[in-house]
């Protein structure tokens, strides 16, 4: 990941979501995980690891999933637990779950999609792609559900302290905001400068860069954000209302 100070960029782009997944695996066995990891690696998705169920609560506070693959049994929190805690906190929005399990008849796990083990691989790959599959058809409604939940749209704002490119950009996009039912948007920022790793769940290489992670497709604008048109028509086609 490069240095904050080369994070900068002059001017504003639209950059298209990208085709292959985002995927958390949580399993507390190295070698399991490991060996899933490679899988869905050679399948071409973007894949992050966590060891426990905590680890994977705070990847799921941290970044956005298309699917969280987790395994049930593990020290300290179960993989249904996590899934609970984060669908109670609002980090589940268009992201599937999987549970990996040798006990799949334990009672919590009657309305998860679970695949037994011991894997075959062949099996596996499948089933993960029926999961996305699934998951892209049933986004719609989830769009519906969300504006339901109090907002139809989410950016988060990357910045770098004392560069005048963010500062501009926030200055900008916060102005914009004026114009709209800020109820109806969710909106953070976050300075790479105090956690230079925060950017990589959204592939963040330079600041300022105003990502759009709800709904989809995700959406990356670079730059200043001078130009508001464009973040305009984003917010106007995620349907948030104009301010009275």
């Amino acid at each position: 990941m490069a240095s904050p100070e080369k994070r900068q960029a002059a001017d504003s782009r639209v950059v298209n979501n990208l085709s292959s997944a985002r995927i958390l695996v949580v399993e507390d066995q190295a070698d399991v995980r490991a060996l899933l990891v490679t899988v869905l690696e050679i399948e071409g998705h973007d894949v992050d690891e966590a060891s426990s169920a905590h680890e994977g609560l705070e990847r799921l506070h941290d970044h956005h999933y298309d699917l969280v693959l987790s395994d049930y049994a593990m020290p300290g929190g179960t993989g249904a637990w996590m899934l609970h805690e984060a669908e109670r906190a609002g980090l589940l929005t268009n992201t599937a779950a999987l549970i990996v399990t040798a006990h799949p008849d334990a009672r919590e796990l009657s309305d998860r999609n679970v695949i037994a083990k011991p894997l075959d691989l062949d099996l596996f790959v499948e089933r993960v792609r029926r999961v996305l599959r699934e998951g892209a058809s049933v986004r719609g409604s989830t769009d519906e559900s969300a504006a339901r939940r109090g907002h139809r749209v989410e950016f988060v704002l990357y910045v770098s302290a004392n560069s005048t490119a963010s500062s501009e950009a926030r200055r900008n996009f916060e102005q914009l905001l004026e114009r709209f039912d800020g109820s109806q948007v969710k909106y953070s920022v976050c300075d790479l400068v105090r956690d230079p790793l925060a950017g990589d769940g959204d592939r963040v290489a330079f600041t300022p860069t105003l990502v759009k992670r709800y709904p989809a497709p995700r959406m990356w604008l670079v730059g200043n954000l001078r130009e508001s048109g464009i973040v305009a028509d984003i917010l106007r086609g995620c349907g948030v209302d104009p301010r009275a």
